[in-house]
């Protein structure tokens, strides 16, 4: 008996120093794929450049068109304009452009799940997005509640923007406010009008990057949404049946989770406070993967900036088409020198 016990104890040390090594060497190998997920997503972003001599919009989106499905006529999202460029192109051909994601002649569409989209660390139950936004509709964005079923989902987003005021918080930052584009900026018409400068699409050519595309941002992981995490825990909205005005809540709403979700192609880092909180912080990579904040009230702002499940960063691709993992601990001059695209910073090592 005392033979077998301590064979058990022998037995039960050894599981216990060789698991974690097991975990580790899994995560490594999710991490590697999620890397080719972005390589493969570079080839259908400079495929279609070299068609459409630009790469796609981040997101386009026309809105208040009369009896339009949620009072959105239209909507793109660069997710979407590659389909055909990484041999999706059946959903793509499924798609009618004339009309909005949210539309119910585009669910078949919408509702395929695109594996190059899904990076596998991250731990969700289901690979598909739904929810339902009155919200939009309070706040004049849609004249009705728009939302999606069962929709594909994805963990990468376009890094668009630096908010201005992330930059002016910033106490040594040699980066001028106005040098806040990123690669490519999407855009909103109301009307079919634009109304307001910060929806006007700009961007998205080889020669608008003069800071060079090895040194500018184009996508980056933001993994786990419409689920909210802070610091690699979920948070549970507050009052899901009225849509919730808490963190969660909004971001079950503007999580721009999907793939054909133009809210995936708006994104302006503004940082958070280390526990994952707050609307202006420190903290870049890995502390929230909100895509906005309740308190602004602006659901195409205010994002959290990169998150994944590997530990210690995220990977992010460049407009030269390279991967590279970025440290959750970098300094973020030059998180913001590598997402604007005109700043003309000199970069350090990253």
């Amino acid at each position: 008996l005392i033979e077998l016990l301590v064979a058990i104890a022998i037995f039960s040390v050894l599981v216990a120093i060789l698991l974690p090594a097991v975990q580790k060497a899994r995560e490594v190998a999710r991490s590697t794929q999620c890397k080719n997920n972005l390589k493969q997503i570079a080839l259908g972003m400079f495929d279609y450049e070299s068609t459409y001599a630009r790469f796609p919009l981040p997101a386009f989106s026309s809105c208040l068109n009369g009896g339009a499905t949620g009072g959105m006529l239209t909507s793109t999202v660069w997710s979407l304009a590659i389909l055909p460029n990484i041999n999706q192109a059946n959903a793509f051909n499924l798609y009618d452009a004339n009309l909005s994601a949210y539309d119910p002649a585009n669910r078949a569409a919408v509702q395929t799940v695109v594996p190059t989209y899904l990076c596998p660390s991250t731990p969700r139950s289901v690979n598909k997005i739904s929810y339902s936004n009155a919200i939009a509709e309070s706040i004049g964005f849609t004249t009705q509640p728009i939302g999606l079923t069962n929709a594909g989902a994805i963990d990468y987003v376009s890094t668009t923007e630096v908010q201005p005021e992330f930059i002016n918080s910033l106490a040594d930052s040699s980066t001028s406010p106005n040098n806040w584009h990123g690669w490519a900026v999407g855009g909103v018409t109301f009307g079919g009008i634009i109304i307001n400068s910060i929806y006007v699409p700009n961007g998205g050519r080889v020669v608008d990057i003069t800071d060079g595309t090895s040194n500018t941002l184009m996508i980056g992981e933001l993994a786990g949404r419409n689920a909210l995490y802070y610091t690699g825990h979920q948070l549970q909205p507050i009052n899901p049946a009225y849509g919730g005005y808490d963190d969660a809540g909004w971001q079950s709403l503007w999580g721009g989770g999907a793939w054909a979700d133009p809210n995936n192609g708006q994104w302006s880092l503004t940082g958070r406070q280390r526990d994952g909180s707050g609307t202006i912080g420190p903290c870049t990579i890995n502390c929230s993967n909100a895509l906005s904040s309740p308190s602004r009230y602006d659901p195409e702002h205010w994002s959290a900036g990169l998150y994944s499940f590997h530990p210690g960063g995220a990977h992010v691709l460049l407009c030269d088409g390279s991967v590279r993992f970025l440290s959750e601990n970098i300094n973020n001059n030059i998180l913001v020198a590598l997402i604007s695209r005109q700043g003309g910073e000199t970069l350090a090592q990253f």
